[in-house]
């Protein structure tokens, strides 16, 4: 079975205390759910990346904004650091985002990842998880296909770019009462 994330649920491994805030989006423009985590504290940073390349995805101070469109087969993630810059956008390949029966928004994530950095490059992420999924049963032959069929409309559409990424994330951070994240 495909991977259920909540939206605006923490990593407790790394997160120590955080605060969020969910909205519903209905607006002609945006439609689904956002959240904001605010990293107050963590128990050890998330340090991602290769010796002499790593970085940093989770500290003290540290943010994100999380969107699930809804009627689509994606999210996102907006990393940034304790200086309210964008660290990179995070991209969860889904079968379905919803809400679930007490309202908590969800997605089904596929396993395929993309990563959008501020530069405008872009790394696929985890097909070896997806194809394990596949070749264990968790997921199906259509699941495996559907995850590289939102992969192709993702770039096809131009929105693995980071004009259309930052344009976003300007628009979904007006939704939270603090504007100090920007997009810049």
């Amino acid at each position: 079975m495909e991977r259920r994330k909540y939206l605006a649920r923490a990593y407790k491994d790394y997160y120590k205390s955080f605060t969020a805030k969910i909205v519903k989006l209905d607006d002609a423009g945006l439609k689904g759910y956002a959240a904001r985590v605010d990293i107050h504290e963590v128990n050890r940073p998330l340090i991602v990346g290769e010796k002499g390349a790593e970085m940093c995805l989770a500290n003290d101070g540290y943010s994100e904004i999380q969107f699930q469109p809804e009627g689509e087969n994606w999210g996102v993630i907006g990393i940034y650091d304790d200086k309210n810059k964008i660290i990179e956008y995070y991209i969860d390949i889904t079968r379905k985002n919803g809400a679930d029966e007490s309202g908590a928004p969800y997605c089904d994530d596929l396993y395929l990842d993309i990563v959008l950095m501020p530069d405008g490059k872009s790394f696929l992420c985890d097909e070896d998880e997806l194809r394990e999924a596949l070749e264990s049963g968790d997921i199906t032959k259509d699941d495996y296909d559907l995850a590289y069929r939102v992969k192709d409309e993702l770039y096809d559409k131009k929105i693995i770019d980071a004009g259309y990424m930052d344009n976003l994330f300007e628009k979904l951070k007006n939704y939270f009462d603090d504007d100090s994240i920007n997009t810049s």
